[in-house]
């Protein structure tokens, strides 16, 4: 199991999402707004200071998978706020980290800007404690002045977080930074997590002790006048198993766990066992599974990664939710953390498919070339030879999985069609119960390095199965290289009125459908028949997928139109 910083999506998946809303024939346009990913770069030794590499994740944390490194080397990188440009990156200076004992690193970005008292207050970078890396501090307070001080090394608590008590002697302003002990050529960190400008901390009084701590994988720092005690939190998880148990994924009876940092990942079966009695909260659902953990830990910290499991036998991914990794922000008291019920996998049984679906895929070779930023670096890059090389796929949505190292089982090869084209092929089933949401790559057989030479890790095509309804879909043209990743929805646009009709667009997916009303603040009419699970007339392919295209009368109560999600 990849164990990796979560993508955080809704909590609630119960409520009505409302997406979009339209009118048209000369009347008021209302929307709801929809959150969007910001597309962010990330560049650094591993891929060559590319800054149009994709960054995976967001809206509100991103991140980047590094493999194959050499343990213990220093790997500089930074985020990149408009691919392909130099103008703006975080941190200003880069970001330096280590590769673990396998070769790997993970980075996570946060955007925007924070107000929990942690320096920088925007646009944080961090990355996972590899556990071969050490600091102190270095400042004009240290003795002798910005040099190793055995005063100022530093203490790890834990989950990637390092602390120091320090008594400064003088009152003042002064200027310090983190690093790797005795060297500033290896890590070393100031005021926004990168190797530029210093931090600051001022002290009014002589003497006087402040608290210093390094967050790593928050990619934030610390430094007051006293030490924060600890906090003691009443952590209550809880999970809705709604979802698997409709698709046939989860018996009732059944255990369901929690497993995380804070128990070693145990499972399944293992873990925080979670129970469904008596029903949760004094609600009546028992499909929900809940249980509690005590946590003590920095009031306000987030170090704590976890994810819901179960043993069912019927369970996809060994029972593992196949979502990102789960995180929560502890209390700044003493008290019960009551965690908001959240369904598996975030997802509702509309996000999954209901039958298995024979998928097409097709991607066009025609001046393909290696990678950018592959481990082994390939260089210089190779050209795709159509009469001699061939083409493959791997992804998560084949039988067992994706293909480990891509020379197993799980490797499909692609056929050219029609021949001379350079467009290749494949038809694959992917079965009921997988979400609709499916994540692949290509690759050729270069003779050189390994087939996966698309794109680095974790730089995926990542599109969704939109019209499932007559058995079978058809992808849209992917473009080698080009890790399209679609939209889940949306798009919605009305056409003025001809012939008593207005012609409506939309990017459609199961679970979502169309409502028409005769007024914005008037009842809304359901046209269940335009949900994305039992569509199956006319289509227009995008980039994006199949867009769904109907005809509505003009007027009545089709002046204003909008998207509804109900689950």
């Amino acid at each position: 199991m990849v164990k990796k910083k979560p993508t955080v999506n809704d909590n609630n998946n119960y409520m009505k999402h409302l997406l979009t809303l339209l009118s048209v024939a000369g009347l008021a346009a209302v929307s709801v707004s929809v959150c969007q990913a910001q597309p962010y770069a990330i560049a650094g030794n591993f891929n060559g200071w590319n800054n149009n590499a994709p960054l995976g994740g967001g809206p509100t944390i991103y991140t980047n998978l590094m493999t194959g490194g050499t343990p213990g080397t220093f790997q500089g990188c930074k985020i990149i706020a408009v691919p392909g440009s130099w103008s703006l990156t975080y941190p200003g200076n880069n970001l330096e980290l280590s590769y673990d004992v396998d070769g790997n690193n993970t980075v996570y970005f946060y955007p925007g800007t924070f107000t929990d008292g942690w320096q920088p207050v925007q646009n944080r970078v961090g990355f996972d404690d590899p556990g071969n890396m050490s600091f102190e501090i270095a400042g004009d307070f240290t003795n002798p002045n910005w040099s190793s001080d055995p005063n100022a090394q530093m203490t790890a608590a834990g989950n990637g977080v390092y602390t120091n008590t320090y008594v400064i002697a003088s009152a003042g302003a002064h200027g310090f930074k983190f690093r790797t002990p005795n060297s500033w050529n290896d890590f070393n960190c100031g005021a926004d997590f990168g190797g530029g400008a210093n931090a600051t901390v001022t002290t009014t009084q002589a003497n006087q002790v402040i608290f210093f701590q390094l967050d790593l994988p928050n990619g934030r720092w610390l430094a007051g006048n006293l030490a924060p005690k600890p906090v003691t939190n009443y952590v209550v998880f809880a999970v809705d198993m709604s979802s698997q148990i409709e698709l046939g994924q989860f018996t009732p009876g059944s255990s369901v766990y929690v497993a995380g940092t804070f128990n070693s990942w145990s499972g399944p079966p293992g873990g925080l066992a979670l129970t469904n009695e008596p029903p949760y909260n004094g609600g009546s659902n028992t499909n929900i599974y809940y249980g509690t953990n005590i946590f003590v830990d920095v009031p306000s910290s987030s170090t704590t990664q976890y994810k819901f499991t179960d043993n069912d036998p019927a369970a996809l991914n060994g029972g593992w939710e196949q979502s990102d990794n789960r995180t929560f922000t502890m209390l700044a008291t003493n008290g019960t953390l009551l965690l908001p019920v959240v369904s598996f996998n975030n997802k509702v049984a509309s996000d999954y498919l209901t039958a298995d679906t024979v998928v097409t895929f097709s991607v066009n070779m025609n001046g393909a070339q290696t990678a950018v930023g592959l481990t082994p670096v390939i260089s210089p890059a190779v050209s795709f030879d159509g009469t001699a090389m061939q083409v493959f796929m791997s992804g998560n949505f084949m039988d067992n999985g994706w293909a480990p190292n891509w020379q197993s089982f799980n490797l499909v090869q692609l056929s050219e069609n029609p021949v001379g084209s350079g467009i290749y092929t494949y038809q694959w089933t992917v079965k009921a119960g997988h979400p609709l949401e499916v994540h692949y790559k290509y690759g050729f057989d270069d003779g050189i390095d390994s087939i996966d030479n698309e794109a680095p890790a974790g730089q995926n095509h990542v599109r969704i199965i939109r019209t499932p309804a007559s058995g079978s879909y058809d992808m849209p043209l992917d473009t080698y290289g080009n890790q399209h990743v679609e939209p889940p929805f949306g798009g919605l646009t009305v056409s003025p009125a001809t012939g008593g009709n207005v012609r409506v667009q939309w990017l459609g997916r199961p679970g979502l459908h169309l409502q028409t009303s005769g007024s914005v603040t008037g009842s809304w009419t359901d046209h269940v028949e335009t949900d994305g699970a039992v569509w199956i007339g006319s289509t227009n392919n995008t980039s994006d997928g199949t867009a769904i295209i109907t005809n509505m009368p003009a007027g009545g109560k089709a002046g204003f139109f909008r998207l509804i999600k109900p689950n």
